[in-house]
């Protein structure tokens, strides 16, 4: 079995005619879903704050899309608002859809806004994306020759007081605190403040790919004596940074890897997965979600035993949801 708590799949259905959830030519459909075993599958709603002037209308369109799929499709697939409703879909044999928002924005510096959202459904919630907003900052981009060239740690600029705000009402409401595409700074903030678990939803470790994105050792060690997680991200730049004498892509054995990385420093109960399937465009060794099985072969392969298995693939995961969602 395999909970997923990260992928961008209705937001690339939103923009491109045509596609369904049912099955589609993107990373995850429900057949891709069914083919892997997946029990839950958290579906984010992203927001580009370059591309969008209103986030707030604009996530509220991509939740009606959201429900539409999920209703056109009800005897596969179903809501899941809590951990009841996830034991509920498993006895009915249907895969379970978690409501997630990826940028903060999106609740326009608003609390009101933020329980308009948990009363459609949204139970896990990304403070920020790679820009700044009114919760807080994402980590520093970098440019040259006026051109994107990525991102360094921001260890200076975290939480602003409104966002100090959000994360006490997500804890007070039941909703899951993210904090991929945090700064430094912002982790840290979280990790003091917070009485609750949180997650990183798609967050690999910074000391195997060298990456801001990623997390720090230290990061991944007080994360886990409160008892958070941190979901394994697929993409390419989070896992490897080594592709002189190989082709592009992501990798099962970097993976493998990355897994036992985050395992040694964070513990058994730590890790967990968070594809960011349809959150980029590199290739994937096993494809798409269809092939997520393989990497459960691959863990078994290389020693991992079969409660370490469970506790990365669905148990971690489902133990924060049953702690924080109400």
């Amino acid at each position: 079995m395999i909970v997923d708590l990260h992928c961008d799949t209705i937001s690339e259905i939103y923009k491109k005619t045509g596609l369904t959830l049912r099955e589609n030519n993107l990373m995850i459909d429900i057949k891709k879903l069914k083919k892997s075993d997946v029990i839950l599958q958290c579906f984010a709603m992203f927001t580009h704050l370059k591309d969008v002037s209103e986030p707030y209308k604009y996530v509220n369109a991509l939740i009606d899309l959201y429900e539409e799929e999920i209703e056109k499709n009800k005897s596969d697939i179903d809501f899941a608002k809590n951990y009841s409703d996830i034991l509920k879909n498993l006895d009915n044999n249907k895969i379970s859809a978690f409501l997630t928002i990826e940028e903060g924005e999106a609740i326009e510096g608003s609390i009101e806004k933020l329980e308009h959202f948990y009363k459609r459904g949204v139970r896990m919630m990304t403070l920020t994306w790679n820009f700044e907003n009114s919760i807080g900052f994402g980590n520093k981009r970098i440019t040259k020759n006026g051109e994107f060239a990525g991102y360094v740690p921001d260890i200076e600029n975290g939480l602003k007081p409104f966002g100090f705000e959000v994360v006490e009402k997500m804890e007070e409401l039941g909703m899951i605190v993210d904090v991929s595409h945090m700064s430094d700074a912002g982790i840290y903030d979280i990790i003091d403040m917070s009485k609750r678990p949180f997650v990183a939803s798609h967050s690999n470790a910074r000391e195997v790919c060298n990456h801001a994105r990623n997390l720090t050792d230290d990061m991944i060690k007080k994360m886990a004596d409160k008892g958070c997680i941190s979901g394994l991200n697929f993409y390419t730049e989070f896992l490897s940074t080594d592709f002189s004498n190989r082709e592009r892509k992501a990798y099962i054995n970097d993976a493998v890897e990355m897994l036992k990385y985050m395992v040694k420093v964070g513990g058994s109960e730590f890790v967990a997965l968070g594809s960011d399937y349809d959150g980029f465009d590199d290739t994937l060794e096993w494809k798409d979600a269809s092939g997520t099985k393989d990497l459960i072969d691959a863990m078994e392969k290389e020693g991992f035993g079969h409660s370490l298995i469970e506790n990365i693939t669905y148990k971690n995961a489902l133990r924060v949801i049953k702690e924080v969602v109400k």
